[in-house]
Formats: structure tokens, C-alpha cells, sequence
């Protein structure tokens, strides 16, 4: 539950991918084309909201 609280805080875009890949598992490649992204920046964008959750 705390990690939902947290990932409300994020912005728009890195919450939707974070949901996307945790509860939808969707795969990089796919976050990417819902996005009209390639899957680096699926990745990337993952990467980068995970370090904000976790830093609190």
C-alpha cells in the first residue's frame, strides 16, 4: 500500500509506466509503442521513477 502512496508523488508519465510494468506486466517494448517511445526509453523512464520512489 505504502508503494502505491508513493508512486502517486511521481509525475504523470513515470506513474503510468511504473503501473503499466507493475500491475499490467506489460513488457518494455510495449510501455514504449503505448507511448509512441522505443523500449530504452520505457527503460529509462522505469529506472529514473524507481530512484525517486526509493529515495523517498
Amino acid at each position: 500500500m505504502e508503494l502505491f502512496r508513493k508512486v502517486h508523488i511521481l509525475d504523470e508519465t513515470a506513474k503510468e509506466v511504473v503501473l503499466l510494468r507493475l500491475t499490467g506486466a506489460f513488457s518494455f517494448r510495449e510501455i514504449g509503442d503505448i507511448f509512441g517511445k522505443n523500449e530504452n526509453w520505457a527503460r529509462v523512464t522505469f529506472y529514473r521513477a524507481k530512484q525517486k520512489l526509493v529515495k523517498g
